[in-house]
């Protein structure tokens, strides 16, 4: 028997543009190691997207990707659904992205209505008891443990 390889190819159609939101996590310690996996995307980028980074307010200060468009949001709690959600939606002035990144490595109830509200033909993020909902892409760190790993697989889905 084979062994099946899978690796997913993410490709632009010739001439257009990439529109990819990212959403930070919401907790401080899965926000520091996120930042840190992410510190150099884009950089050898050829392609055209364009990014958009969802980040929770408190965390303002931390954030320093040089690319993109920063839109920061109010703490809510995981249980609960973003208060400032209507914002948000008219802050990206977009509906449709080619890609969504959720970067929370547990479920957030508020990000994933949130993502269930925007069009994308892909949609990331983590395993979950609920993501079968949310996500057609989905990875497992729950027998590693390890979210870095998570980040590095999401940040070279986007480097293709």
């Amino acid at each position: 028997m084979q062994k099946i390889r899978t690796r997913l190819k993410v490709k632009l159609v010739q001439g257009n543009s990439e529109n990819v939101l990212i959403v930070f996590p919401m907790d401080e310690p899965s926000f520091r190691v996120a930042i840190y996996a992410f510190r150099d995307l884009g950089k050898n980028d050829e392609t055209k997207r364009e990014f958009i980074f969802l980040i929770k307010e408190q965390f303002r200060q931390l954030f320093h990707l040089q690319m993109g468009e920063a839109v920061f949001i109010e703490a809510a709690a995981p249980n609960d659904i973003l208060s400032d959600e209507k914002y948000i939606l008219q802050s990206i002035k977009q509906k449709h992205f080619d890609i969504i990144v959720d970067l929370n490595p547990v479920f957030h109830l508020g990000i994933t209505r949130l993502i269930s509200l925007l069009s994308s033909d892909l949609k990331i993020g983590f395993t979950s008891p609920f993501s079968d909902k949310f996500y057609n892409i989905q990875l497992d760190i729950s027998k590693s443990g390890i979210m870095e790993k998570g980040f590095k697989q999401i940040n070279l889905i986007l480097a293709q």
